[in-house]
């Protein structure tokens, strides 16, 4: 079997996989379950993974590796207040191609405050997107772009950064119909980048 073959195989059980955990959620759903979604047989779902644990653990993997290469253009940005518009939008025109992974976010999360391999996983993810953020902040500090913050503040607020890109996740779960997630993204942005630039004094346009 080549090798582009096998990493087709397994996507193909990793978004089967994504599929039974956002329906079913993680306890009430078996490898049975991915192997019925994913069209495969048990063997070749084996073959690859050993328990449905694994599967769900690789599916977090996938995610990480998804979303570096997702939100990679933001960072070459010039202008750090652009970055951070970039991210809003590439995370936000993600949900529109494909929201099925959000869908599964907050059961991930829920696994992850009693299994301790679920937790270091998705910690993971999040202190590489945290840093990710935190270097753009960092970089507009330096560039004078965010007049009021400080370094020794980055990480709060890339933290802060981070909870409202969540907000952005709650659209696809819920299907709000009250807020458009378009405004959503551009009032958000446009209101942290107010807040790490006005100088005292000023207004908010």
């Amino acid at each position: 079997m080549d090798k582009n073959s096998q990493t087709d195989k397994r996507s193909n059980i990793l978004m089967a996989a994504v599929k039974v955990l956002t329906s079913k959620g993680y306890y009430s759903s078996t490898m049975d379950d991915i192997v019925d979604e994913s069209k495969m047989s048990k063997g070749a779902i084996y073959h690859y993974f050993s328990s449905k644990k694994d599967v769900y653990l690789a599916v977090i993997d996938m995610w990480e590796s998804q979303t570096q290469q997702l939100l990679a253009p933001a960072a070459k940005e010039e202008s750090s207040a652009e970055a951070i518009k970039k991210l809003f939008k590439l995370l936000a025109k993600q949900l529109k191609i494909d929201g099925s992974f959000f869908n599964c976010l907050p059961t991930l999360w829920a696994i992850a405050r009693h299994d301790e391999d679920f937790k270091k996983s998705m910690q993971k993810v999040y202190n590489r997107f945290q840093k990710l953020v935190e270097l753009i902040i960092l970089k507009g500090i330096k560039n004078k772009e965010f007049s009021n913050l400080r370094p020794e503040n980055s990480k709060t607020s890339a933290l802060s950064l981070i909870l409202n890109f969540e907000g952005i996740f709650w659209f696809n779960i819920f299907n709000s119909k009250y807020v458009d997630a378009e405004k959503y993204i551009d009032e958000v942005s446009s209101y942290i980048l107010n807040a790490y630039t006005l100088k005292k004094g000023d207004k908010h346009a």
